[in-house]
């Protein structure tokens, strides 16, 4: 078990591309990590490439946006490392399909609104009471540019990743007085397999000419890092000043300057 005096901090989606690099970030800064992902062997692989950290990597497989098995992995995280810190609910779908939203199916909104929002709900409902119970902790929940603006054929992404904003303010208003911070990071296009899915749908003909399109977005002439990313919500779950919650981190590029 590991030492109660070390931070400890639940990750979803810590198989992917931003998890992962959250999670190599939050180990080498001596922050336990429960690292949770879809895919065991993601996390597994994971636990085996950070085994010399100075912090411990407890891999789960599970569905994050399933109610039961949140509840357990939080229970999980407490008994495991004798406290919870923070969270960073990184698990996410790409839009499914597409396609205008009057030809999206709606088992297709069901899930993406299930995974994307859902999960983020849950992730704070039950991690909320031990935070407070512990005297205050952080919350950093994933956006995207897409969170507060729109594309075309990205109706059910949008909506989803808007309902992040409006969740993750609200909790920020209501636990403040527990010292509780709750903020969201938003990127743009990632070179992560959910962006390949994305060019692959601005394009699906030519996905290099979709990665263009992206890249043209951004002032900077590239697409982000998971890294970069992840590293603005590491900053957001152990360094920010108590007084930055509520706020919608941008990384993506100064697309959103436009």
């Amino acid at each position: 078990m590991a030492t109660e005096s070390r931070r400890s901090v639940i990750v979803t989606g810590a198989g992917g591309g931003m998890g992962a690099a959250a999670v190599r970030q939050l180990v080498k800064r001596n922050v336990n990590v429960l690292a949770v992902d879809l895919r065991p062997q993601s996390v597994e692989l994971l636990k085996s490439e950070l085994a010399d950290a100075p912090a411990e990597v407890l891999p789960v497989a599970g569905d994050a946006a399933d109610a039961e098995t949140v509840q357990a992995f939080v229970a999980l995280a407490i008994t495991h490392f004798g406290r919870l810190d923070g969270v960073f609910n990184i698990a996410g779908v790409g839009t499914g399909e597409f396609r205008p939203l009057a030809e999206v199916q709606n088992a297709t909104y069901d899930e993406v609104m299930r995974v994307n929002a859902k999960s983020v709900w849950l992730g704070m409902k039950y991690a909320l009471p031990h935070l407070v119970a512990g005297g205050g902790g952080t919350i950093v929940n994933t956006g995207s540019h897409l969170a507060w603006h729109a594309a075309p054929t990205f109706s059910a992404y949008c909506a989803s990743k808007h309902a992040v904003i409006g969740m993750t303010k609200a909790v920020a208003l209501e636990y403040g007085r527990d010292n509780v911070r709750a903020n969201i990071v938003c990127p743009s296009a990632m070179e992560t397999a959910m962006g390949q899915e994305a060019a692959e749908g601005i394009d699906p003909e030519d996905p290099r000419a979709g990665w263009q399109v992206m890249i043209d977005q951004s002032a900077n002439g590239r697409v982000a890092r998971p890294e970069e990313t992840a590293a603005v919500g590491v900053w957001l779950l152990l360094d920010a000043p108590q007084h930055v919650s509520g706020v919608v981190f941008p990384v993506d590029g100064a697309q959103s300057a436009k």
